[in-house]
């Protein structure tokens, strides 16, 4: 009795998670058991037929294949009775017709398709089971029912190739679930580790927010006598500086780890010289530590510095890894202590901790490995070697058992040829940045004064000085300035105070002008802290002269745009007007971050409509190219009224930045433009130009934005995608949420296209071209944005292209793009 409970276990627990399997086993054989009855009586007649067991059999097979009408109160005998079915309908019912019909072939061919199924339905416990029970019921009915029973030769002779079936069979299937449970169990220790690194973040989080809370004042309803001493809200920033670690650091992990689960290899484009000294101390630096007891067990010692090229994120990975591994045996070894040494082209990781016993040292890098933890996944160490080796160099592991472990990563080297190229091509860029560029020093120390001067030497700059930040502002009264070089602790007005000021527009033609921290505090402190005040960046006051200069080119590149003016958007009104649905959706999905209402429309007369109506509106975002009023149309009417709307600002949404359709726009009245496909942080710089212009009623200005004067390029220069762009969709959910609707444009486009072009339709061919400019535009389709614009030209003007190929280079173009959009989708 045991052994059957065994057995029906073991069946139970197989189609605990198929059980629809043994519904569609029973829809087969309701169909063929009477369809094959007609056959063998009625085309291939057999020697014996019997309706009745084949009546039985497909009785059977419909109750079974009838499991969802069931009652409820006999759901629970479905898996005994299927049991049943399965017994009788394969080996009993083929062994027994078999037999009757002296073993032909078309009864054995019937028999090897009974052992094929009855692999597929059961373990191969109860596959043996059934064959033995079925074939023994078989040839018992057999017997009892035939006069000169006899066993035919051929069948028996057949019986080796059942055994091979169900052998086979059974590993294929034991192949398939050790492969399953495999799966099961990276998914289920992925889901793990997840959880387990975001416990620790969260736990300083949660830390850091107790101890805010005890540094608040107690409640009372005299709000005015609240207050917070320095000391308090230098531990406020302090734990806010923690927080965010906490959170940088968790996701930096959960990062690794999908990059080691997708296998994502490094990018080659995005590698850059790196100091391994200030990649070391920068990974110590932004390592999420459990306490300051761990930090402080924790040192650096840098023997010989050097310049390897690689990616920095990827580096402080690997970095993190064998800085968590080693912590984590630290509870249990209190006294160990981790040390990071830079030596020439290495850097070794040591820990003074239990060691790696020798017999696991030759698997330690092979993925799933790991010693004595429960909440990691063993990627890590596997992670760290293919990195490295995609690096172009490698990592090893030498330990001691109870001594020490120590990971020695290699770098390739870097000649010093190719080094002072490096730095020569920088300090040429930076040389064309800085030119005619007037920078203000301002720092209370005559020696620090000096020593930036001395850093700054060489570039084509003037720099002026100053002691503190009242006369700073008192300089900056005097002279245009370019970029502020700003000591934060000085007196008589510290460099906070002084940015505050710059920002808020006390000088005037100053309030965006990039301002730069000099400070000795934590990187990440200083981050939040210059951040608060609106400052562009900061350097550490023993940065090298390279690193200077890089972070002040990087200042003059990106201009400074303070946190209140976005705040200016909030509670704003934009109509926004485009044909295209999904570009109007994303640019949608942008204003409403910063609290912008937007109201829809998908053509000209729709916004005319609208303003008709008296709807309140502060702004006007129109696309060019519209079906019926377009955007140059819409707005001629709306500078034709005299209605309130008349100097609304209007903004152009085109594709085109050429002379001649900016000159367009300018004449009808339009105030600024936002070329196609849309920047979201060229929209909200845009819209919070017009407001301001807007607000001080002054005529709007007529130059081009940075974007707008760029030549365009042709394909050919261009990156197929615009990484950048898909990267910032990706984060605000509009990817993902529009991807596959875009690509499922493409090809009917392309179609129109191509049939615009078989049937000389220049009208067609130009619709069709305009909606593949926005879709390839917005869809971050770099490269086949530039190349239709360009094409696109000629055909707006009302005349075929000069390329005679061009409808051959822009469908090979579609074609890469769409397959490495489908392939960035999928992570690949």
């Amino acid at each position: 009795m045991k052994c059957l409970q065994s057995l029906y276990r073991h069946y139970r627990d197989y189609h605990s998670h198929g059980r629809n399997t043994l519904k569609y086993a029973g829809v087969v054989g309701a169909i063929g058991y009477p369809l094959f009855y007609l056959v063998y009586t009625e085309i291939l007649p057999q020697p014996y037929e019997n309706l009745a067991i084949r009546l039985i059999a497909t009785i059977a097979c419909v109750l079974l294949a009838l499991r969802d009408r069931w009652p409820p109160r006999l759901q629970g005998w479905y898996l005994a009775y299927s049991y049943g079915v399965l017994l009788y309908c394969l080996p009993l019912f083929h062994v027994f017709m078999s037999l009757k019909n002296h073993g032909n072939l078309v009864f054995i061919a019937d028999s090897f398709m009974a052992v094929f199924l009855l692999v597929l339905l059961t373990d191969w416990r109860n596959t043996v089971a059934m064959l033995f029970i079925g074939t023994g019921l078989g040839v018992l009915l057999y017997v009892t029912t035939t006069e000169h029973p006899a066993l035919p030769a051929d069948y028996i002779a057949r019986l080796p190739t059942f055994v091979l079936i169900v052998v086979g069979g059974s590993l294929f299937k034991f192949s398939e679930k050790q492969l399953l449970n495999e799966k099961l169990r990276v998914a289920t220790s992925l889901a793990g580790s997840i959880a387990h690194e975001m416990r620790n973040p969260l736990n300083q989080i949660q830390l850091g927010l107790d101890a805010m809370g005890n540094m608040l004042p107690a409640p009372t309803t005299q709000h005015e006598n609240q207050t917070l001493s320095a000391e308090h809200i230098d531990r406020l920033y302090f734990h806010l500086t923690k927080g965010q670690m906490a959170i940088h650091s968790g996701l930096q992990v959960i990062s690794m780890i999908l990059n080691e689960v997708h296998a994502k290899a490094p990018d080659a484009d995005q590698l850059v010289f790196l100091s391994a000294a200030n990649t070391v101390e920068k990974a110590l630096a932004d390592y999420g530590y459990d306490s300051a007891e761990e930090r402080q067990k924790v040192g650096v010692e840098v023997i010989h510095d050097f310049v390897f090229k690689g990616d920095e994120t990827l580096v402080i990975f690997v970095l993190f890894n064998l800085i968590k591994n080693a912590l984590f045996y630290f509870k249990a070894h209190p006294e160990a202590r981790l040390t990071l040494t830079v030596d020439q082209s290495v850097i070794r990781v040591r820990d003074t901790g239990p060691g790696i016993p020798q017999a696991m040292l030759p698997r330690v890098f092979e993925p799933f490995q790991s010693m004595g933890k429960t909440g990691g996944t063993g990627l890590g160490l596997a992670y760290c070697r293919r990195t490295m080796q995609a690096l172009g160099g490698e990592i090893r592991c030498a330990s001691v058992l109870g001594q020490y472990t120590e990971f020695t990563l290699c770098f390739p080297t870097v000649s010093q040829t190719e080094l002072d190229a490096h730095h020569q091509a920088l300090w040429q860029q930076a040389t064309s940045a800085f030119k005619t560029k007037r920078i203000l020093v301002v720092d209370d120390m005559d020696v620090e004064r000096r020593l930036l001067r001395q850093k700054l030497d060489g570039l084509p700059v003037h720099v002026d000085e100053a002691e503190n930040g009242l006369q700073a502002l008192h300089m900056l009264r005097q002279h245009r300035y370019d970029l502020i070089l700003m000591d934060l602790s000085m007196p008589v007005l510290d460099g906070y105070a002084t940015s505050e000021r710059i920002r808020s527009g006390e000088v005037l033609n100053h309030q965006s002008v990039p301002i730069i921290a000099c400070t000795n505090e934590l990187p990440n402190i200083a981050k939040l802290k210059t951040a608060k005040v609106g400052m562009s960046g900061f350097v550490s006051k023993t940065c090298s002269r390279l690193e200077l200069v890089q972070t002040l080119h990087q200042a003059l590149e990106q201009p400074t745009q303070s946190d209140s003016e976005p705040a200016m958007l909030a509670g704003k009104t934009v109509l926004l007007a485009d044909d295209d649905p999904y570009g109007r959706a994303i640019v949608r999905t942008w204003l409403q971050k910063h609290d912008v209402r937007v109201i829809e429309a998908a053509h000209g007369q729709a916004v005319l409509d609208h303003l008709s109506a008296s709807s309140h509106c502060d702004m006007l975002v129109l696309d060019l190219n519209m079906p019926g009023l377009d955007g140059l149309q819409t707005t001629r009417a709306i500078r034709a009224q005299s209605s309130a709307y008349q100097q609304l600002p209007i903004v152009a949404l085109t594709g085109h930045t050429d002379a001649a359709t900016i000159e367009s726009a300018r004449t009808a009245g339009m105030d600024d433009f936002i070329s196609k496909p849309v920047d979201a942080a060229v929209l909200v710089q845009t819209l919070v130009r017009r407001l301001k212009a807007a607000a001080q009623t002054v005529t709007a200005s007529n130059t081009d934005t940075a974007q707008d004067r760029q030549p365009v390029a042709t394909a050919g220069d261009l990156p197929l995608l615009d990484h950048r762009r898909l990267e910032a969709m990706r984060q605000d959910g509009v990817l993902d949420e529009f991807a596959d609707d875009y690509l499922g444009l493409i090809a009917p486009l392309m179609t129109r296209l191509e049939q615009g072009l078989a049937a000389r339709d220049l009208n067609s061919v130009e619709q069709a071209m305009h909606s593949l400019l926005g879709v390839s535009g917005n869809l971050g389709g770099m490269a086949l944005h530039r190349l239709i614009r360009r094409i696109y030209a000629p055909v707006v003007a009302g005349r075929w292209p000069d390329d005679e190929d061009w409808l051959p280079q822009i469908r090979a173009l579609t074609t890469q793009t769409v397959l490495a959009l489908r392939a960035m989708l999928a992570g690949e």
